[in-house]
Formats: C-alpha cells, sequence, structure tokens
C-alpha cells in the first residue's frame, strides 16, 4: 500500500518545514538587507530619494517574476540555466509580433506557449532520459539565446508600440504594477509553502528522489510541471523588460540566470535540493539590487559589478556546499 508522505519515516536529511523551521532565515536576510539599506541611506545623500527606490523596486519585481518558477525547480534538486534565454525571447518575440501588427494578448499568449513549450521540452528531457538538468539547460540557453538573438537582429533596434511601451508603467494605486503582483506573490508563497502538500513533495522529491518515487509522488509530473512555470514565469518578466526597455536589445536578460542562483541561494535554497524559499528569493534579489546600486552611488565602474556578482555566486555555491556536508 502506498504510504502517505506526512506519514514518511524520518530522513538523514531534515526536512524544510522541520529543523530550523519554516522561513528561520528569513529574519536574518531581512536585517541584512536593511543594514546595507541603512547604510547607503546614511553615506550617500541620493539614495533614500522616492525617484531611486521606486526604481530599485521596480527592477526587483520584474526579476522576481523570472524568480518564481525557477525558486521551485531548485528545490527539486535541479537547476534551469535557460531562464535569462528564455526571458529575452519571450520579450522579443512579443515586441516582434507586435511590429507585425498583432494585438498584445494574441502575441503575449503565443510568445508565453512558446516559453512553454520550452520549459516542458527541458522537463521532459530531465524526467525521461534522466538528463543532468545543468548540462541541459546550458545547452537549451544557447540554443533559444541564438532564436532571440535572429529575432532582435531582423527588429534592427525598431521601437516598439507605444501600448506595448506603457505596460511596465502601469501603476495601481499609484504604485508600479509588477511591484504589487510581487508584494502579492510573496504573501501566496507564503500560504503556499506552510500549507500546501504539494509543496512538502517538491522538497521530498529534492531530498530522496527514489524515497518520494516509492511513497507514490508523481516525480516526473511535478518536475516537468517546474520546468514549464520556470519558463513560463521567465516569460512574463520578459515581456514586462521588453515593455520597459521599448525596444529590441540582444543584451537583454544576458547573465540573469546567474542572478537568480546566487539571489535564491542567499533566500535559502540549495542546489542540493529540499530548500527554497519565495520569500527569501525576493530579499536577495533587493541585497543585490541594493549593492549594486550602492556600487553606483560610489562611482564604482559598472563592468566591476559582474565580478561582484560573480563573488557572491562563488560564495553563496560554497557555503552552501559546505552547509550541505555539515547537513549529512
Amino acid at each position: 500500500m502506498t504510504q502517505r508522505l506526512d506519514d514518511t519515516p524520518a530522513r538523514k536529511h531534515k526536512p524544510l518545514l522541520a529543523g530550523n523551521g519554516f522561513g528561520s532565515n528569513i529574519l536574518a536576510l531581512a536585517l541584512v538587507t536593511l543594514a546595507i539599506f541603512a547604510f547607503l541611506a546614511l553615506t550617500r545623500q541620493n539614495f533614500a530619494t522616492w525617484q531611486n527606490l521606486n526604481s530599485i523596486l521596480f527592477g526587483v519585481s520584474i526579476d522576481f517574476l523570472a524568480i518564481v518558477g525557477f525558486t521551485y525547480v531548485m528545490v527539486m534538486r535541479e537547476i534551469d540555466l535557460s531562464v535569462g534565454s528564455v526571458f529575452a525571447f519571450t520579450g522579443t518575440l512579443t515586441g516582434a509580433l507586435l511590429v507585425g501588427g498583432w494585438g498584445f494578448w494574441p502575441a503575449a499568449g503565443v510568445a508565453l506557449l512558446a516559453a512553454a513549450a520550452i520549459g516542458f521540452v527541458n522537463g521532459f528531457l530531465v524526467v525521461r532520459f534522466n538528463i543532468n538538468s545543468l548540462m541541459l539547460t546550458i545547452g537549451s540557453m544557447l540554443l533559444v539565446r541564438g532564436l532571440s538573438n535572429v529575432l532582435a537582429n531582423d527588429l534592427g533596434g525598431q521601437t516598439y508600440p507605444r501600448a506595448f511601451r506603457s505596460l511596465a508603467r502601469t501603476n495601481l494605486f499609484d504604485i508600479r504594477i509588477t511591484i504589487v503582483v510581487m508584494i502579492v506573490l510573496v504573501l501566496l508563497a507564503w500560504g503556499f509553502q506552510r500549507r500546501a502538500a504539494l509543496y512538502r513533495k517538491m522538497c521530498f522529491i529534492g531530498e530522496n528522489v527514489k524515497s518520494a518515487t516509492v511513497h507514490g509522488i508523481q516525480v516526473g509530473t511535478i518536475k516537468i510541471l517546474a520546468f514549464v512555470a520556470s519558463a513560463m514565469t521567465a516569460g512574463v518578466a520578459g515581456i514586462f523588460t521588453a515593455s520597459r526597455i521599448t525596444h529590441a536589445d540582444v543584451r537583454m536578460g544576458l547573465g540573469l540566470e546567474f542572478v537568480m542562483v546566487t539571489a535564491a541561494i542567499i533566500g535559502g535554497a540549495s542546489l542540493y535540493g529540499g530548500r527554497g524559499d519565495l520569500r527569501g528569493s525576493a530579499l536577495g534579489l533587493l541585497l543585490l539590487a541594493l549593492v549594486l546600486n550602492g556600487m553606483i552611488m560610489y562611482d564604482i565602474e559598472p563592468v566591476f559589478q559582474q565580478f561582484v556578482i560573480g563573488a557572491l555566486l562563488i560564495a553563496t555555491v560554497a557555503f552552501d556546499t559546505v552547509l550541505n556536508r555539515r547537513g549529512q
């Protein structure tokens, strides 16, 4: 008889909802983020202006849309490095269709269906042929990036229609709509991660996929759906970004996948699976945004930003590896 997930015996690795407790690192991360904010506010006169803070939150809210599905892929001990390319491809395809005379909803719908197809192929190949998701999605990243660049080059830097350009600047209660969506999604994620059996199953899959299969969890279906969600949320973020930058750009989404990995791990996710918190991912993105904005305030060369992201990525991965080994 199939045993229910709630009745599973204790495992070597403690699940996220046990041990240190659900969301146990959120307070510490919030305090660090607040400390960085306070330091910059006290040392840089222009940092705490409404214009600057609104710009930071606006950028974070769009990137947050891309990290939603990505975080839950990591929970199951997989990774989707094609997220930046899908982000660029979906946004550029939407813009190209609009330039070609399509309406917004048909154009966005086709672009998101294309993103979903990419996510489905990634998930299916990982599940069906047990391909390493890191290597597979590197291939997807290069392939989709090539398609995106072809579209961008064909557009030749054309400006998107005015109605589309105004999408990202839509306000709700005098706040950018993406910021409102981010807040709502964080609240929904809090409930999902605290109450939903599906989230516990995802954590169980990340901790021990063989045991999850034995206990009757539909591992393949859940993984494929997570990859589809990762691609589609990246696609939604890409559409908003294309609207924000107003024209086709081959640099759109470059390096985004590494920002996603860094922010997710800072927020409590693990490359070894079994952990992940969308609230933490949001705080991780905000922390990175504050650091990069602070570098601008201190007149540090913009090219140095890649060095900082790289250094933080190495540090977070190293810390995650040490933490995982101690937990064994």
